[in-house]
C-alpha cells in the first residue's frame, strides 16, 4: 500500500489493520498522519510510520497566505490555503481556522460581518503546528475577492461597500486594500 504524500491528521487506516509508528497517532480508532511525507506500511510487523517528505513547504508563523473560506459559524471560520499568492500556490493542502477574536481590529459580533463562505482572503498565520490558527487583523489582510450571498456573482467595490451587479444585493466585509473583481 503506497500512498502519496499525507498531511498531518490525514488518515492513513485503522487501529484493526496496523499500529501506528513514527510519525503517526491514534484517534478514536483511526491512525492519522503526525507530520508531512509518504506513508509506510509493514505488513510484517503490522506497523505503519509515515517518512518525512522533503522540500514539502508548510506553512509557518508569520506567513502570509491566500485562502478560501470553505466552512463558518458566526464564531469560527475553516480557510483552505491555496498559496502564498496567485502564482505560488501550494503542492499540498493546509487549513486554517480564523476565531472572531482574529477577524478585525475591532470587536465584532459575528465573522459574517467580515467574511463569508467562498470568499478568497488573506491571513497571517499565528502558530508552527495543525491546526494553524490565522488572523486577518492587519491593514493588508482581508477578503480580497468575495461573491453575492443571494446569488453567487462576483462583487465589486462601491465606496465602502461591495455590490452584487446582477441582483443588486449589497454587503459588508473586511476588505484587503488589492481587493480585485472577477469576471
Amino acid at each position: 500500500m503506497q500512498q502519496a504524500i499525507v498531511t498531518p491528521g490525514d488518515k492513513l487506516c485503522v487501529e484493526e489493520e496496523f499500529m501506528p509508528y513514527t510519525g503517526a497517532y491514534v484517534e478514536n480508532g483511526i491512525i492519522r498522519s503526525l507530520i508531512v511525507g509518504r506513508p509506510v506500511y509493514d505488513i510484517i510487523n503490522r506497523k505503519v510510520y509515515v517518512k518525512p517528505a522533503r522540500n514539502v513547504r508548510v506553512p509557518r508563523n508569520g506567513d502570509i497566505l491566500l485562502g478560501v473560506v470553505e466552512q463558518m459559524r458566526d464564531e469560527i471560520a475553516m480557510i483552505r490555503f491555496i498559496g502564498y499568492d496567485i502564482n505560488k500556490p501550494l503542492k499540498h493542502e493546509f487549513r486554517g481556522v480564523l476565531h472572531i477574536s482574529q477577524a478585525a481590529e475591532t470587536r465584532i459580533q459575528s465573522l459574517y460581518d467580515v467574511i463569508r463562505l467562498s470568499d478568497v482572503v488573506r491571513v497571517r498565520v499565528l502558530n508552527n503546528y495543525i491546526p494553524f490558527v490565522v488572523t486577518m487583523k492587519d491593514a493588508r489582510l482581508g477578503v480580497i475577492a468575495a461573491y453575492c450571498s443571494r446569488c453567487g456573482a462576483p462583487l465589486v467595490k462601491e465606496k465602502d461597500v461591495l455590490k452584487c451587479r446582477v441582483c443588486g444585493n449589497t454587503e459588508m466585509r473586511k476588505l484587503a486594500p488589492d481587493y480585485i473583481f472577477l469576471f
